[in-house]
């Protein structure tokens, strides 16, 4: 025969006791539960009749636990602490988990994480953020969106969704503006970023020396700790130019390269995938529209 379960006592009844015993006051639980006083009192007496035994004493006016009342209440406080974790919990897993973003590196440190709070309050979204550039399998990786200059061939089953265009220009720290001489930052991320800015016919910086960096994130450091000029992203630099930690020493320029966003199928009109590329694109795009340091469109 199955195991029979004797019948536990009323939650509202057990929920009072509980208030009760913590506060040790009657009024103090009515006001956490939102009942009158009576209300508590009478699921006190309700319980201790069920149990066949008192729960608390009454001298004085004063409310006092006894020794088993006490052993009980807080073993019920262990209960319902469990029980409101375990609801917030189930709330938690019903929401939508994070959107993961892959993001080229820089980008992710200059635009990205600095626009996570912008983005949960104005567009509704939790972003977790994965730091990767290039070619990207976004099932194997477990990603949803990533965000890449098409610098590269994009596979063709991949839905792409165009941010902004890519605008480079020279910068260094306002200090040595109008400096002679300076050291010229390179990046071995962009290899071909002077001598495709001095095929355009742009001003050429020629400095003292060449100085390389393995990443794009560590030259603008550089440039920013007054160590030379730097081919920048405006995207990038967007914020440091606005801060005054950097100064543009020319217009910037677009190069023929665009951000997009990539997904493995296509974005929905209703999804968090538009949503957040309408939100990062329409940023890049006002910087673009008013860049600080200017900017030349393409003709």
């Amino acid at each position: 025969m199955p195991e029979t379960r004797n019948r536990l006592p009323q939650l509202g009844s057990l929920r009072a006791f509980e208030a009760a015993a913590r506060h040790g006051s009657l009024v103090a639980a009515a006001a956490e539960l939102h009942v009158t006083h009576g209300a508590v009192s009478k699921q006190i007496r309700n319980l201790e009749a069920e149990l066949g035994e008192p729960l608390f004493e009454r001298r004085n006016r004063g409310l006092f636990l006894t020794e088993r009342g006490r052993w009980l209440a807080e073993r019920l406080s262990t209960t319902f602490a469990q029980l409101e974790d375990a609801l917030a919990d189930f709330a938690r897993r019903e929401a939508d988990p994070p959107l993961v973003v892959s993001c080229e590196p820089t980008l992710c440190l200059r635009l990205l994480i600095p626009s996570l709070p912008a983005l949960r309050a104005e567009a509704g979204l939790d972003i977790r953020v994965l730091a990767a550039g290039g070619r990207i399998d976004l099932r194997r990786d477990r990603v949803d969106l990533a965000i890449r200059r098409d610098d590269f061939p994009i596979p063709g089953h991949l839905a792409v969704r165009p941010l902004a265009d890519e605008a480079m220009g020279p910068v260094c720290a306002p200090a040595l503006a109008g400096t002679a001489g300076l050291p010229i930052l390179h990046t071995r991320s962009r290899p071909d970023a002077w001598p495709a800015w001095r095929r355009r016919g742009l001003p050429a910086f020629l400095g003292s020396r060449d100085v390389q960096f393995e990443h794009f994130a560590l030259m603008l450091e550089a440039a920013i700790a007054g160590q030379g000029i730097a081919l920048a992203s405006l995207h990038m630099v967007a914020d440091d130019l606005k801060a005054g930690r950097l100064t543009a020493l020319h217009p910037f320029q677009p190069d023929g390269s665009r951000y997009v966003a990539l997904t493995d199928k296509p974005i929905s009109a209703e999804g968090r995938e538009r949503r957040f590329a309408e939100w990062i694109g329409g940023r890049m795009a006002r910087t673009l529209a008013d860049p600080p340091g200017g900017f030349i469109p393409a003709r």
